[in-house]
C-alpha cells in the first residue's frame, strides 16, 4: 500500500490522460479517489448534508464539463480541492449563505501553496514549519 511519490505522480498523469479522452472508467477512478475529500470539504463549509450532496454533484460535474483536470500542471488533489472550494463558496454566495467554517490563516496558506505555487506537501510543511502528516486528506 506504500506507494512512492513518483509512482503516484505517474498514475495521476495516466489518469489525467484517460480523463482527457473522456474515458468513463477513469472518471469513476477519479470519483472513487477524490469524492470523500471533496464531500468532506463541502460539508465542512455547509454543515448541511442535503446541501453538501447537491453542491458535490454540481462540483464534480463542473470539474468534468470545464475540463479542469486536463488543464492541470500540478498534482490532482490540490487542483480538485481548489475547484471544490471555489465552486462551493460561489454556490453558497449565490444562495445567500455564508460558509460555516472559514479557513484559518494557516489552512488558507497551505491551500495557496499547494494549488497556486504547485508545492508538494513536504515543501509546504517545510515552508510553514509544520508536520506534513497533519495535512493529508481524510480517508
Amino acid at each position: 500500500r506504500n506507494m512512492s511519490l513518483q509512482s503516484i505522480m505517474v498514475s495521476e498523469k495516466q489518469l489525467i490522460i484517460m480523463v482527457q479522452v473522456n474515458n468513463p472508467a477513469e472518471w469513476r477512478k477519479l470519483y472513487d479517489k477524490y469524492a470523500s475529500a471533496m464531500y468532506g470539504l463541502i460539508y465542512n463549509l455547509t454543515k448541511d448534508r442535503s446541501l453538501a450532496e447537491e453542491i458535490f454533484m454540481g462540483a464534480f460535474l463542473d470539474l468534468k464539463q470545464k475540463q479542469i483536470i486536463s488543464k492541470n500542471k500540478c498534482a490532482l488533489y490540490p487542483i480538485i480541492m481548489r475547484h471544490t472550494y471555489s465552486f462551493t463558496t460561489k454556490h453558497l454566495m449565490e444562495i445567500s449563505i455564508s460558509p460555516k467554517n472559514s479557513n484559518p490563516p494557516k489552512v488558507a496558506e497551505i491551500i495557496h501553496l499547494l494549488t497556486t505555487q504547485c508545492n508538494s506537501l513536504k515543501e509546504v510543511a517545510s515552508i510553514l514549519n509544520i508536520s506534513d502528516n497533519d495535512n493529508h486528506p481524510p480517508n
